[in-house]
Order: C-alpha cells, then sequence, then structure tokens
C-alpha cells in the first residue's frame, strides 16, 4: 500500500493541535511565518506567549482585543463559493438569517465547528428544521473540528451575506464579482474581516 505523506509540521492543522508549534510559528518574524499564518494575523501583534498557553493564536487575539479593533483574513476556494453563490442564485426558496424579513439569495458565514460558507438556498427535499443546507465551504485551515476562537472571538455566529444587491460603487453584486472572478482565471476568495464588540465590516477579494 502507498504510504501518506507526513503532515507538514508548519500547517494550519498542525498548529492548531500542537500549541508548542503555535507558538514557534507566533514566535517567527513575519517574513518567515506561513503565508496561511500571516493572513490569519493580518494587523495584530503578537505579544509574549506563555510555555504554558494551550491556545496560542488564542491568546493573541485576546491581546489585540484590549486595543479595540480585531482584523483577520479567511481565505477559501473560489470554484466551491462561486457553486455555493448559484445554488442559492438558483433556488426557488431560501431560508432566513436571523432578523430578516425577505427572503432572497444569500450566502451564510457560520462560525461554529470551524467556520464557513453556506447558500441559503433550500430545496425541495430541505425541510424547514434543516439546520445545515448544501453546499458548505469551509476556510482554508477552519474545517471541521477546528476552533475558530483564536481569529473570530468566542461566540458563534451566523451572518448574511447578500449575492444580489450591488455592494461595489459600479454596481457589481458579490455574484456578479464572483463569476468576473473565476472567469478570468482567480482561485482564491478573501474574506477580510474587521470587528469589534459593536460591529463589523466585511471586504471581499478575490486573486
Amino acid at each position: 500500500m502507498p504510504e501518506h505523506a507526513p503532515a507538514d509540521p508548519n500547517s494550519a492543522e498542525a498548529a492548531m493541535d500542537h500549541p508548542d508549534r503555535a507558538r514557534r510559528l507566533l514566535a517567527l518574524p513575519p517574513e518567515q511565518r506561513p503565508a496561511w499564518l500571516n493572513e490569519v494575523l493580518g494587523t495584530m501583534t503578537v505579544p509574549p506567549i506563555a510555555d504554558t498557553s494551550t491556545s496560542p493564536l488564542l491568546d493573541v487575539v485576546t491581546a489585540n482585543t484590549a486595543h479595540g479593533q480585531k482584523n483577520c483574513t479567511l481565505v477559501f476556494p473560489l470554484a466551491k463559493v462561486l457553486a455555493a453563490a448559484e445554488h442559492a442564485a438558483a433556488a426557488d426558496q431560501h431560508k432566513l438569517g436571523y432578523g430578516e424579513t425577505e427572503a432572497a439569495p444569500r450566502l451564510w458565514w457560520v462560525k461554529d465547528d470551524g467556520t464557513y460558507l453556506m447558500s441559503n438556498g433550500q430545496d425541495p427535499t430541505d425541510t424547514p428544521d434543516d439546520e445545515y443546507l448544501p453546499t458548505v465551504v469551509h476556510a482554508d485551515g477552519w474545517g471541521p473540528g477546528t476552533d475558530a476562537r483564536s481569529v473570530l472571538g468566542g461566540d458563534d455566529f451566523r451572518e448574511s451575506i447578500d449575492l444580489t444587491t450591488p455592494v461595489f460603487e459600479d454596481g457589481t453584486t458579490l455574484l456578479g464579482m464572483l463569476r468576473e472572478a473565476h472567469a478570468e482565471g482567480a482561485t482564491r476568495f478573501l474574506l477580510q474581516v474587521t470587528f469589534d464588540d459593536a460591529y463589523m465590516e466585511l471586504t471581499y477579494i478575490t486573486e
């Protein structure tokens, strides 16, 4: 039987599972860190981390919380995000998010078991009580079994992202942006998040 290559000790998954590895990576200067870690940290500063810490990334977020605004960047595979968006756009029915009264095609951004985007489109086979709908796309490094508190704080949440309302000055919708970027060969969708206890701002980038 073929042997599996050992996991990269610098990967996001390895760092999440082994606090000592996370501490070593965080101690590196930015130019020596893995790209995924720099994307997660954004503009956060890294304070000294105790050797006894079991959640070094969470410690970094907590330390930056004391200064108010927090930032992180989540990276998703663009093709899968577009598939989720097309699923929502094509659906005849849509589930409502918190506080919503009008159904519309949306992506839900969820933080619970990892963090992910998903379609709010409801297929005929779905039941009204279905909590999880089709086309779930986890952020790189934040799949099932991971704990995104280290970059997004402690509370679970679900945010709705509208697909058909213009979100750019030229009138382009998020769905239009995803379609155009995919057609031009882009492969990644970056969700940049700036937030504090009172507000959250999302920025969408493709590359």
